[in-house]
């Protein structure tokens, strides 16, 4: 069988997806910066290709013959300059597909992930069809540059693609809860509005699930997906839970959405000016993500009749509890 080809295989989402095809026996290759990183099972038993999305010629190798492609590669911090995020989640993608235009065959499908922050933080529930427009954030701008360029690309290459728009992505070893539950143990931690909004809860398991079944079906081919667990999570229940399952003793702080947005500013402003590197305890995105909702609609993969929701959120976050408090 040809390999099937992961990027960004040593992080959170690449790993658990590779992971699941060794599982069942597939052969793995994987694009990373550095193997050191890689989980040691991967390193084992996987085809490891050294080489960087912004380096063309690392790319020529790693694409060629593969069966399938994966792209799981991205910049997703909260806090970076505006040409970082271009560098990987736009120029990133242009390289990697004229390597596959250089290379020979093309795989039967390219699957990108992408993600719902292309609709900025809107009040309701975005549906794939909604036009996007700029959202003020770098991430965000990126990621709905790094489609247009696949669309267009694809178009000319006659390269097979499937957009995947993932909300939150949680469960084992999720950076989500990382973050969230050190603050939870001993630090700070805010809600908005109470954290009434939904926090848009996606197992990675269920992640994993929905792309690969995507990934081979034909009516997919072409089409872009929201992804997300069936069911609403509010950020205050998964909040809750979570300094529950830790028995933390971290401050939870709830602000109006309006008060916590002029914080926001007013913490960040100094940042970008001086064009400080570290992240503020606080900036306008964070509270965008905890204030406005997460969960956007869902109808259009489940009417693709895609696996959704297999590992039910309580399953989620004892895995995921278990993870962080054998890891932090």
């Amino acid at each position: 069988m040809k390999p099937i080809l992961i990027t960004g295989a040593t992080g959170f989402i690449g790993r658990h997806l590779a992971l699941r095809l060794l599982d069942e026996g597939k052969p793995v290759r994987v694009l990373v910066r550095d193997p050191q990183r890689l989980d040691p099972r991967l390193q084992q038993r996987t085809q490891v290709f050294v080489g960087d999305l912004t380096m063309s010629d690392s790319l020529l190798a790693p694409v060629r013959g593969v069966s399938s492609l994966f792209h799981c590669a991205a910049n997703v911090h909260t806090w970076d300059r505006r040409d970082a995020y271009w560098a990987a989640n736009v120029d990133g993608v242009e390289n990697l597909l004229r390597a596959l235009d250089n290379g020979g065959d093309l795989p039967e499908r390219f699957v990108h992930f992408s993600s719902v922050d292309v609709y900025g933080f809107p009040k309701l529930p975005a549906r794939e069809s909604d036009p996007l427009q700029p959202t003020g954030f770098g991430y965000g701008d990126s990621k709905q540059a790094g489609e247009d360029l696949l669309r267009h690309r694809a178009a000319s290459m006659g390269l097979p693609y499937t957009i995947l728009r993932p909300c939150n992505v949680m469960g084992e070893g999720s950076p989500f809860v990382e973050r969230i539950g050190k603050e939870l143990r001993s630090g700070l931690m805010l809600l908005v509005d109470r954290g009434k909004a939904d926090c848009g809860y996606l197992d990675v398991q269920n992640l994993v699930d929905a792309a690969l079944w995507l990934a081979q079906e034909p009516q997919a081919q072409g089409e872009i997906y929201n992804l997300r667990d069936p069911g609403t999570i509010s950020w205050r229940q998964f909040v809750r839970d979570l300094r529950e399952g830790l028995k933390g003793h971290g401050l939870v702080l709830n602000l109006p959405y309006g008060v916590a947005m002029v914080s926001a500013h007013a913490l960040a402003t100094p940042y970008a000016t001086l064009k400080i590197r570290s992240e503020p305890l606080l900036h306008p995105l964070i509270v965008q993500i905890f204030g406005r909702t997460c969960g956007h609609c869902i109808d259009k993969v489940q009417a693709s009749g895609a696996p959704l929701g297999r590992r039910g959120y309580p399953e989620s976050m004892a895995q995921a509890l278990r993870a962080f408090q054998q890891n932090v």
